[in-house]
């Protein structure tokens, strides 16, 4: 093992790969495989379709998005890095900063959308196999990606063959910088969500509950904000109320700003 890689099969406090539950699923998903790549290429795919894609709140050890089965884009790098580890293949962090307000495409509803950090970061995976680090990225599962991705090509899943690079469907303009490889992003997980309040993420989470849960077809992006309000309203009605009450804000606001009539800061 080269010098250098070390620091790549290294526990730290957020990617605590010796607990007990991160090195049983890393034995039960490798167990059968007759190489390193084979085991991360299954490794990937659990990750992907069981950690289901979710926004905010990332401030979780690898072992408690295992136990929480959901995690942002950071979570499910970190749990396929630990689960990586554990499986002793080296493994590390890719962190892009992009364009967070068009990130996420057209599926993202206009109330959200401008509470959204301009320029955030995204974080996924790196694995050393065959002498060279290539990339892979789980932050999408397969049932989120199955009912967004014919209209939002953002969300199209991300397959991985262990060979070669591979990412999200992203527009290269909206990407803004590409930071170097890291072995660690304890200090990127413990920084706490600065851009919207709690109730916000908890009510954007419903919405990503209810594309994964929407059996209509979606021919146009405004067919989704009255077919959200229709099943927040049915199935969360506080959250309906707060949500409606933040849209009304919204509106408002926007109203405001078209008409010339936001003072001047």
């Amino acid at each position: 093992m080269e010098e250098n890689l070390k620091e790549f099969l290294k526990e730290t406090k957020y990617c605590d790969f010796e607990h007990p539950a991160i090195q049983q699923l890393a034995q039960k998903l490798t167990d059968k495989c007759d190489n390193p790549k084979e085991k991360a290429v299954s490794l990937f795919y659990w990750v992907r379709d069981n950690i289901y894609y979710r926004v905010g709140f990332w401030n979780r050890k690898a072992s408690e998005t295992l136990a929480e089965r959901s995690g942002t884009c950071t979570n499910n790098a970190n749990l396929l890095v630990a689960l990586l580890r554990a499986s002793n293949i080296p493994a590390g962090y890719s962190v892009i900063r992009v364009n967070g307000q068009e990130f996420f495409g057209p599926v993202i509803l206009p109330t959200f959308k401008k509470r959204i950090s301009k320029n955030p970061l995204h974080i996924y995976t790196q694995v050393w196999l065959n002498g060279k680090w290539i990339k892979c990225d789980p932050s999408i599962d397969m049932y989120f990606s199955e009912k967004t991705s014919y209209f939002n090509p953002q969300s199209k899943l991300v397959d991985w063959d262990g060979e070669n690079n591979t990412s999200l469907n992203l527009n290269p303009f909206y990407i803004l910088e590409e930071k170097n490889l890291l072995s660690n992003i304890d200090e990127i997980i413990a920084k706490k969500p600065q851009t919207a309040k709690g109730i916000i993420i908890e009510i954007a989470n419903l919405y990503i509950k209810f594309l994964r849960n929407n059996e209509k077809i979606i021919s146009r992006p405004s067919d989704l904000e009255p077919l959200f309000r229709l099943w927040l309203k049915k199935n969360y009605l506080r959250h309906n109320y707060l949500y409606s009450l933040n849209s009304f804000w919204f509106d408002l606001k926007t109203r405001f700003n078209k008409n010339g009539y936001e003072k001047e800061s």
